[in-house]
């Protein structure tokens, strides 16, 4: 006991010690080979020394080492191993660093530091499937299969890399490693008793035995597990003929492992004998022989940890000279580190000062600069809006000024056009009356697009018959229509319902431009309005609005500026002049919705305009609240009503319409005589009011009427855009608006509606 607890203390004590050993070397221990008393016979080498010189150095170890191992000196390469395995890394040569990781590993499997020797045969065997080395492979194998076998609870795991190992050997025709992988098969199979294939192994490495090197040691091991067949096979006399061969040549040799395990074979022999008189002096001989094994194994262990401590205490002797050196250089690099670092700050602290004073006086010039620049920017901004002002102030006044003597010439024309005594002359008023029209869409076209401009297009959505509405709008162009001999095709999906709710403006303005752009140049042709529908989201239908004409088409280099403002594309004819501004509108109202208008063309194939436009279904509870208006135009018969009115030609376009219903008239000029004439008159049905009249205008009239008389329907009569007085024109306590020049049959119906007993009745 006194034997085993002194070696395991010892085996303990190394692996703590190697297990914290590093495995590099630096330059400096290289150096310092020669003084550790290895071998004299070792070629030389240097920091400087090159791959070949390395190589043949390392050759030279790994004999040293197997020498030594088989001489039971491991203390030495296990000194040295540190060295080996880093001088190895240096070279590329895989095969040379498995031997030697070989030689160490076997050292340690006998110091028993079986740990690390696995650690060293994975590595290598790892490596060699990586790069599919057979001869690695196979080695690596072995060596595993021997560390499994040295730990007994992994012998299966011994077994199976025995055998793996075996075959790559019969490939490779490695006698050597076939003759170890039958001789060690042979040793576990014996421990468990397998006769069979302990007799398979056995012969296999009789076979095998004369093709290896150091003979002697092998043969020795063959004739011991020979011998140990013939016990198995309970053949005792057999068995002990060929323990003695073996023990006469292990102890020619001093075979120590060889001398231990033939007695043992021996004793089992001659227990089958029976034979205790030689059982008792065998043992004897036997435990002589282990109790100098046990002496040779603690030494070994003493003598490796003896050579580990020295090696050790060599190296920290260096690291030390090193560390006091090091410690000198640090020393002086910190004095240098405080003094650049006291420099950098100063340098930095002035580097800081000079950009915050540079900032500073940047900062100081910017703010200087942006407040002048805010000057400027305040004073074009007051002159910007003073513009605005003026421009809406001109188009207010363009709007009254033009539609005023506008709603004259329609207005007399349309009346001439009913006078059956002019009949011959229809063709002529029907041009005048067109002339009329059109100088009216000049000025619609320029006032729309101011509105869009200044963003004061009207947003409001109302339910409306998206059929009615467009044959509507188409047939507001029939004289044009005539004059250029076309024909105006509708399709619209059968799907979509009745009514829809949406900004109807806006799609009435997109398509009047639409249209009449198709009608100014197409003659002779078709032109086909298509509504598609497209998706639904919800109750937002998104419909798909397609205007397609077969006219003279358009250059696809001028495509791409047809949508700018005030652009014109010339024709063949050149026959139609306008403002340039139609499809700048359309592509403005259309981008309003959120969508874009595409254009296709092709000369002397036509034009086609295609956009998206999202509107909403209308409830039940909405579509019930819809009533068809019924018109009963004779609720104008004998009505009373007082015209109030500057112009003389706008007095008598009026005053004629109404006395054709039978309608009763009186003048007024301005708005103190409509005061007077109300104030004198209280039978009025009915006030059309024009806005814009000298001495008072209409919307202080209307005020000062309603001071005494609250009932008397009272009409706005404006050439001006209804947004712009909107306001002021109902909280003068006005009823309804008329915008002029304006249409007969809507003229009429607004009448009508205001009357104190209304001619409009909802079905």
């Amino acid at each position: 006991m006194k034997y085993l607890t002194r070696i395991l203390i010892l085996i303990l004590s190394f692996n703590y010690f190697y297990a914290h050993g590093q495995w590099h070397t630096t330059n400096s221990e290289i150096n310092t080979i020669s003084s550790i008393s290895i071998s004299e016979e070792f070629p030389k080498i240097s920091q400087d020394s090159t791959d070949q010189e390395i190589t043949t150095h390392l050759e030279a170890t790994i004999k040293w080492m197997r020498a030594e191992f088989y001489n039971f000196n491991y203390a030495p390469p296990l000194m040295y191993s540190e060295t080996a395995l880093s001088l190895a890394n240096r070279v590329d040569n895989k095969r040379l660093l498995n031997r030697l990781r070989s030689a160490i590993g076997n050292i340690m499997l006998r110091v028993k530091d079986t740990a690390h020797a696995k650690i060293l045969f994975l590595k290598s065997l790892e490596e060699a499937k990586k790069d599919k080395d057979s001869v690695i492979l196979l080695a690596s194998l072995n060596n595993l299969a021997n560390t499994y076998y040295t730990t007994k609870k992994y012998k299966n795991k011994a077994i199976l890399n025995y055998l793996e190992g075996l075959t790559i050997a019969e490939k490779l025709k490695d006698t050597a490693r076939i003759y170890i992988a039958h001789h060690n098969l042979s040793r576990i199979y014996i421990e468990d008793r397998n006769i069979e294939k302990t007799r398979h192994h056995v012969n296999q490495s009789f076979k095998y035995l004369n093709y290896i090197d150091e003979s002697q040691y092998k043969k020795s091991s063959c004739l011991r597990n020979k011998g140990m067949l013939y016990v198995l096979l309970n053949k005792p006399d057999e068995a002990i003929k060929y323990f003695k061969e073996n023990l006469k040549i292990a102890k020619e040799i001093n075979h120590m492992d060889g001398i231990i395990d033939g007695h043992k074979g021996y004793i089992e022999a001659l227990e089958l004998k029976k034979d205790y008189k030689n059982i008792y002096k065998i043992s004897k001989t036997l435990r002589h022989y282990e109790e100098i094994e046990r002496d040779k194994e603690a030494q070994i262990i003493i003598d490796a940890i003896t050579a580990k401590l020295n090696s050790q205490r060599f190296k920290d002797q260096i690291k030390s000279k090193e560390l006091e050196k090091e410690i000198l250089k640090q020393t002086s690099e910190r004095k240098n580190f405080y003094i650049t670092t006291i420099l950098g700050i100063v340098l930095f602290l002035i580097l800081t000062l000079l950009i915050i004073y540079s900032a500073y006086n940047k900062r100081k010039y910017l703010i200087t600069n942006l407040r002048e620049k805010n000057k400027q920017y305040l004073l074009a901004k007051e002159q910007s809006e003073k513009l605005t002002k003026v421009k809406n102030k001109f188009f207010a006044t363009i709007s009254h000024e033009l539609r005023t003597p506008l709603y004259g010439v329609i207005g007399l024309t349309s009346i001439l056009m009913e006078n059956n005594s002019l009949k011959n002359h229809e063709k002529d008023f029907k041009s005048l009356k067109f002339s009329a029209n059109y100088l009216l869409a000049l000025v619609n076209d320029l006032l729309q697009f101011n509105k869009i401009e200044n963003d004061s297009f009207t947003t409001e959505e109302t339910n409306f018959n998206i059929r009615e509405r467009i044959n509507t709008i188409v047939s507001s162009f029939e004289y044009i229509r005539l004059q250029h001999n076309n024909i105006i095709t509708v399709s619209i999906a059968n799907e979509l319902p009745e009514l829809l709710k949406g900004n109807a403006i806006r799609l009435s303005q997109i398509l009047m431009n639409l249209i009449s752009n198709a009608c100014k140049f197409t003659e002779n042709g078709t032109i086909t309005i298509s509504v598609n529908f497209v998706k639904q989201k919800g109750q937002e239908l998104i419909l798909e609005f397609i205007v397609k004409d077969t006219g003279p088409g358009i250059e696809k280099s001028k495509l791409a500026c047809i949508f700018d403002e005030f652009t014109q594309i010339n024709t063949v004819t050149n026959t139609y002049e306008g403002t340039g501004l139609g499809l700048s509108i359309v592509k403005k109202l259309v981008e309003q919705s959120g969508n874009s208008i595409q254009v296709e063309s092709q000369l002397g194939e036509g034009t086609s305009f295609k956009f998206l436009l999202p509107l909403n279904l209308v409830s039940k509870k909405e579509i019930d609240a819809e009533q068809t208006p019924i018109v009963n135009m004779d609720a104008l018969k004998n009505k009373h009503v007082l015209i109030v009115e500057d112009n003389r030609i706008n007095q008598v376009v009026t005053k004629k319409i109404l006395q054709k219903e039978e309608v009763t008239c009186d003048i007024a000029q301005n708005g103190e005589e409509a005061v007077q004439f109300v104030k004198n008159n209280n039978n009025y049905d009915l006030i059309l009011m024009d806005i814009n009249m000298p001495i008072k205008n209409g919307i202080e009239a209307s005020k000062e009427i309603r001071l005494f008389n609250q009932s008397v329907p009272i009409i706005a009569l404006t050439a001006v855009e209804i947004e712009e007085q909107k306001v002021l024109i109902f909280k003068s306590g006005m009823n309804d608006i008329i915008l002029k020049p304006y249409d007969i049959d809507v003229f009429k119906t607004i009448i009508i509606k205001n009357l104190p007993n209304e001619g409009i009745k909802s079905i």
